[in-house]
């Protein structure tokens, strides 16, 4: 009986395969790399399109946004469905039929109705922005009495549900948030047609425009003002220099760059 070969290859030629197989591994890693390195890890918003990596979402009004580190929450009420990035993973976390507030550790804040929940806890009031500050406590935008347009910035505690008083405006609150342990609360006041910036219920700073998003970029503070009638349907943002609003001279909003 003929013995058969296993192995028919010689020495170099098993070499040269050994080689080969390196080469091609070689190739595909680079190629990976460079496939990687090429995906956009910009955040931005311009012409009413948002920009969020490789995703481009139309962005018009009643849409909204809201930042809260490390989530950009893009909010399509009309639609009933929120979609949530990570922005430190440079990723989308997941979508959410719910019109949310916030996300934090798992945990959803958001609309239903004519009252908030946080998962399933129902937290007896309307807000129309909210902030989870901790396990223990969100923040939350709601109005000062329901024929008011006035609104006020509220705590709750999330085990006992008290509301305490933080910011009452006698403007209308167009933003909030909360950012190294500051509070960073947008005015529009109507009857003058003005907009303002107030940093830890100090003195309002006067601002060049309507503080449509306030955000956290690279450890400073900035805010951005979206498309609107009160703006002449300009886009702009501002870094928050020094209780001042210095105009940052790109042609689109960042949000993360």
């Amino acid at each position: 009986m003929k013995d058969i070969e296993l192995n028919p290859l010689t020495k170099g030629q098993r070499k040269l395969l050994q080689l080969g197989i390196i080469l091609i591994l070689g190739i595909f890693l680079i190629g990976y790399f460079f496939l990687v390195s090429k995906r956009n890890s910009t955040v931005y918003l311009e012409n009413q399109n948002l920009h969020v990596f490789d995703d481009s979402i139309t962005f018009t009004y009643p849409d909204r946004l809201s930042m809260h580190s490390p989530y950009l929450l893009v909010v399509k009420p009309e639609k009933q469905i929120t979609y949530i990035y990570n922005l430190e993973q440079k990723k989308k976390e997941k979508e959410v039929k719910e019109i949310a507030l916030d996300y934090q550790n798992g945990k959803l804040l958001y609309v239903k109705g004519a009252t908030t929940f946080i998962d399933t806890q129902d937290l007896g009031v309307l807000c129309e922005q909210g902030i989870i500050k901790s396990e223990q406590e969100l923040l939350c935008v709601t109005k000062v009495n329901p024929n008011s347009i006035q609104n006020k910035l509220i705590s709750i505690d999330l085990e006992t549900k008290k509301q305490k008083d933080i910011y009452i405006s006698q403007n209308i609150i167009s933003d909030v948030n909360f950012i190294d342990k500051s509070y960073y609360i947008g005015e529009i006041d109507f009857k003058n047609n003005k907009s303002y910036l107030v940093i830890n219920g100090s003195k309002p700073i006067k601002s060049p425009n309507i503080v449509s998003l306030i955000y956290e970029m690279n450890g400073g503070v900035y805010f951005a003002s979206f498309k609107s009638a009160l703006n002449q349907e300009k886009e702009s943002y501002y870094a928050v220099i020094e209780n001042k609003a210095a105009k940052q001279e790109d042609n689109k909003i960042y949000l993360l760059k």
